[in-house]
């Protein structure tokens, strides 16, 4: 917006309402996004399309669904449910389901919408990587792909005598130091050091 002699986005998006369908047919918008631009009252989209909806809240979604005639709503009810536990600074840990949220695609599915279900699977460089997966969440179902070294699988579990210390410093400090001796190993590696290392936890 040019606040000399310009005008919002929501006002210049009112002015052209025809307009606009033929200069974007195709909008890419956070459900933010639209509740911001795009007026309730305007003409509706043919088609709303959300991608990793079992992230989306639902509360986030129904202003972009007002907006079109019809709606796709595309996401994994195995991953992970939307949560507010990084957006609190005291989560309840004896309740941590509570943390979770109702996602669109929980609610459509509750709702029995017609669904249809992809099961090819060809993301994953390896195998291995998605093999732990389809057996314990996917029952198998996944038609996944061999890889040309498939005896080496690319994940393996490392055990670690140690403990999640709750009641004090919520800490595993046995894990970390494991973590931490992981990364020195690596940087150590003359040729380990060339490759970068992500690092996920599941505490605090």
């Amino acid at each position: 917006r040019n606040n000399a002699r310009g005008i919002s986005i929501r006002k210049l998006f009112d002015q052209i309402p025809t307009l606009l369908s033929r200069m974007c047919p195709c909008m890419l918008m956070s459900p933010l996004s639209v509740a911001q631009f795009i007026d309730t009252d305007a003409d509706k989209f043919d088609l709303i399309v959300f991608d990793e909806a079992s992230q989306m809240p639902t509360y986030e979604a129904v202003g972009a669904i007002a907006r079109g005639k019809n709606v796709i709503i595309v996401g994994d009810p195995k991953q992970m449910p939307p949560t507010s536990f990084f957006s609190v600074s005291t989560v309840d840990e004896d309740n941590i389901e509570m943390e979770d949220l109702e996602s669109i695609l929980d609610d459509c599915l509750a709702l029995s919408i017609p669904s249809k279900y992809l099961l090819w699977h060809y993301r994953s460089k390896h195998e291995s990587l998605i093999a732990f997966s389809n057996s314990e969440y996917y029952d198998n179902k996944l038609m996944t792909f061999p890889s040309p070294d498939n005896i080496e699988s690319k994940v393996r579990i490392v055990n670690i005598n140690g403990y999640y210390d709750k009641g004090k410093s919520r800490q595993n400090r046995a894990e970390a130091q494991a973590v931490v001796n992981e990364i020195a190993r690596r940087l150590r590696s003359e040729e380990l050091r060339k490759k970068s290392i992500g690092v996920v936890t599941f505490s605090i």
